[in-house]
């Protein structure tokens, strides 16, 4: 019976390393899929600026701006949700990015609102509530690329 636990034992230890490994190689290809995904968001085509058509002060053309970045942060959203990442220390992390991508696609829409209806102090609140949003992303950077070295 000593013969069968101590292999049972080497068995199980044997099992166990390789599980880490696997952990740690799953992780390492859903950080290239992750990081993939977010330098196609970045490199596809952004909204124009509003100096090109209407001018920078015309609050028509800052709502349709601002819609057009929010269409643009929901589709990021839609790709990491897309994902579905498992590694244990990754997944939160993308979580926490696609979470920050879909307050600020709704950040923006609020904007495009208050333009809309001509409530420009709502409008400077969300914009500053967006740009929280937005600030959240450098750390969260950070930690993935820690985790995706």
């Amino acid at each position: 019976m000593t013969r069968l636990a101590g292999r049972s034992a080497s068995m199980l230890l044997t099992l166990a390393l390789l599980s880490a490994g696997c952990g740690k190689f799953t992780q390492a290809r859903e950080c290239g899929t992750f990081v993939k995904t977010v330098n196609a968001w970045l490199a596809s085509p952004t909204p124009t600026s509003g100096a090109d058509a209407g001018g920078p002060s015309d609050p028509k053309q800052i709502a349709a701006e601002a819609r057009r970045t929010a269409d643009h942060y929901a589709e990021l959203s839609k790709s990491l949700a897309g994902l579905h990442i498992q590694a244990e220390d990754l997944a939160p992390r993308v979580k926490s990015y696609e979470e920050i991508a879909d307050s600020a696609a709704t950040t923006l829409r609020q904007v495009a609102d208050a333009l809309d209806r001509g409530d420009l102090e709502q409008a400077r609140q969300k914009r500053v509530d967006f740009d929280t949003v937005a600030r959240r992303e450098g750390p969260l950077v950070k930690e993935i690329n820690g985790l995706c070295r």
